[in-house]
């Protein structure tokens, strides 16, 4: 080797850190701002561990896995939400793994590391690479406002794609401003599209830029600056209110077109109760840290914040308040722009498509309401306190804290930072997840190794599994369908009344097994000593019942037939045609009423020889479970 090989490898290996230390001195508030990202990630991965799919979450998983990716998919409403972009996402994590937690847990994570570096993002647009957006920037991801939705995939598909999509158009905008190039505001106009197909709470995104323009970014009175704002940049709003006006015609007429539209108000009394409530036990007091103690568990965990604590983050809001007008008074425009983002937003809009039968007193409790005011919070915080970088903006004069000032603020960030730990392990996670999880890992396996031809009955999945939902989405057809795989004609199917010669009729009992399904009720006494069937030799039979019994919905029938043919059942006044298979069988009809005998009568070929009745309603039998034993979520 050369010396001068040897020097270039030399300048070379120093050149390497060399440019590394000067890229960190340049970019220290984004690296660390990523390392805290990426620990918030590891640390909410923990959190989303102990939960799984609740309630609304199966519509997502059951309408992926059995809806193609169409127009009619992506606009479907689901109780008044239109998310497009949500419902995307759905379907090709549900395609890649159906009901798989890890995959849409991964699936959460991403969407919540991207919301937050593109906050990030918009903080160092506004603010420049201060320390102070670091803080800004912990108090989002802290937040204990974000638990219970976070812990709900439905509700994270619809709000993480809402708040990345409005912080990416906030900083879009701002460019737009800065540069003058209408680039960006096209830019800025893909976002707003992108927010406001994930909820309708993004078509408040364009009022938001339209008051950080005339309110921040320009100089003067705010009230002289509002038309000035309007004709200055009029090109970036016309485009704006287009696409707004666009959305709300196609939301109204895909919301008044949909079978499934959400229910009307309450009453003017139960939307000032929600107000209040939501105000004054969720927003405030999460705001601090709170709320430090929660009722319920799981998606459905309330806020129960102590009332010390609601008094001091009353006092505590106010105080905050009044050093920022001490410290600016343009502050004011600040927390005009959060109270008006909560009063449109979430209040107003969540209370006009609340049924009125949810008391806004327990409404307002709920914390995932307000998740999207964390972002908006965090920005008003920085607008009040924190000098834009921005030429046409007036420059507040730098400052430095005084003791007693530094105190207070250091105060407040650990008070923060304490109580949002606290109500981080607070936090009651969901005591049925770990179940529902077995459940579904165990439902996985029976599917895979029932035999060819197998006919499940299509009851409700336990509530435990689901969340307490209830209806057709709560059945295991709906909540297992996705799970099948295999040729369509060697898969089991469900069936929500058995009709016809079923041999192998199985049932999920409680734990995801399959298990053989029977029918409990009232049967047919033992027929006499030396008779194998119940009027042999006739054209019909007529078999009794030991009992009668209310509430019967399926009768299954025994017999032996040389060849097939039909017969014609008859129980509680009602008659069906049975087709019947040569050899031995079981046979289910529908019923319903009561009878004291169920009466078999020949229709088309041979006459069966029938064993056995039951009348009566489904329920799991014992008998070998498949799989032998569960699978532990």
């Amino acid at each position: 080797m050369t010396e001068t090989s040897r020097a270039l490898e030399t300048r070379q290996a120093r050149w390497e850190p060399d440019r590394s230390v000067r890229w960190l001195r340049a970019n220290g508030i984004l690296a660390i701002g990523l390392v805290l990202i990426a620990v918030q990630l590891w640390w909410k991965a923990g959190f989303l561990g102990r939960s799984f799919f609740r309630l609304d979450d199966y519509y997502y998983l059951e309408r992926a896995s059995t809806t193609g990716l169409g127009w009619s998919y992506l606009t479907w409403l689901d109780s008044g939400h239109l998310n497009v972009v949500g419902a995307a996402i759905a379907w090709l994590t549900v395609r890649s793994s159906p009901d798989d937690w890890s995959l849409a847990t991964l699936v959460t994570l991403v969407l919540l590391g991207a919301t937050c570096v593109a906050l990030l993002r918009m903080l160092r647009a506004l603010f420049g690479d201060r320390a102070e957006v670091l803080l800004l920037l912990a108090l989002y991801m802290l937040s204990p406002l974000s638990l219970p939705g976070l812990s709900w995939w439905s509700v994270c598909l619809e709000q993480l794609p809402l708040q990345a999509a409005l912080f990416c158009a906030v900083t879009a905008h701002v460019a737009y401003l800065r540069t003058g190039r209408y680039a960006r505001a096209i830019a800025c106009a893909a976002w707003l599209v992108v927010a406001m197909l994930t909820s309708v709470q993004g078509a408040a995104v364009p009022l938001l830029l339209y008051v950080l323009t005339s309110g921040f970014l320009t100089q003067g009175p705010w009230s002289r600056a509002l038309w000035p704002t309007l004709r200055e940049y009029w090109r970036a709003w016309t485009l704006y209110g287009a696409l707004t006006l666009a959305y709300l015609g196609f939301y109204s007429y895909r919301l008044y077109a949909s079978p499934g539209q959400p229910g009307p108000g309450g009453t003017v009394s139960n939307g000032l109760t929600y107000a209040g409530t939501l105000l004054r036990k969720a927003f405030l007091p999460g705001a601090f840290g709170g709320p430090w103690r929660w009722v319920g568990a799981g998606v459905q965990a309330l806020t129960s914040p102590p009332t010390a604590l609601l008094w001091t983050s009353e006092a505590l809001g106010l105080l905050v308040v009044l050093a920022s007008l001490m410290y600016a008074w343009r502050a004011w425009r600040a927390w005009a722009l959060l109270v008006g983002w909560l009063i449109v937003v979430d209040i107003t809009a969540v209370a006009a498509t609340q049924p009125g039968f949810i008391a806004g007193v327990v409404l307002g409790t709920s914390a995932r309401l307000v998740w999207d005011a964390t972002g908006i919070l965090v920005l008003c915080l920085g607008l009040a306190f924190l000098p834009l970088v921005d030429a046409t903006a007036p420059r507040r004069p730098a400052r430095r804290l005084s003791r007693p000032e530094f105190a207070v603020a250091t105060t407040l960030i650990v008070a923060f930072a304490v109580g949002s730990l606290w109500s981080f392990y607070d936090y009651p996670a969901d005591p049925t997840a770990a179940g529902a999880s077995g459940y579904i890992a165990t439902a996985r396996a029976a599917l895979g190794e029932s035999p060819a031809g197998t006919v499940i009955v299509d009851a409700s999945t336990p509530s435990d599994v689901t969340g307490g939902f209830f209806g057709p989405p709560a059945s295991v057809s709906s909540v297992l369908s996705p799970l099948l795989g295999g040729p369509s004609g060697s898969r089991p199917r469900f069936a929500a009344r058995p009709d016809g010669t079923i041999d192998n009729l199985m049932e999920f009992n409680g734990l995801g097994q399959l298990v053989p399904a029977g029918i409990v009720g009232t049967a047919s006494p033992a027929r006499p000593s030396g008779v194998s069937c119940w009027d042999p030799g006739k054209s019909f039979a007529v078999i009794p019942l030991t009992s009668t019994v209310a509430g019967v919905s399926a009768l299954r029938i025994g017999y032996l037939s040389g060849a097939s043919g039909q017969v014609v059942v008859s129980y509680g006044g009602q008659s069906r045609v049975l087709t019947i298979d040569k050899g031995l069988h079981s046979a289910y009809l529908p019923a319903t009423g009561s009878a004291q005998a169920v009466v078999v009568q020949q229709l088309r070929g041979v006459m069966p020889c029938v064993g056995d009745v039951e009348a009566g309603v489904f329920q799991p039998a014992t008998g070998a479970p498949i799989p032998a034993v569960p699978v532990t979520g």
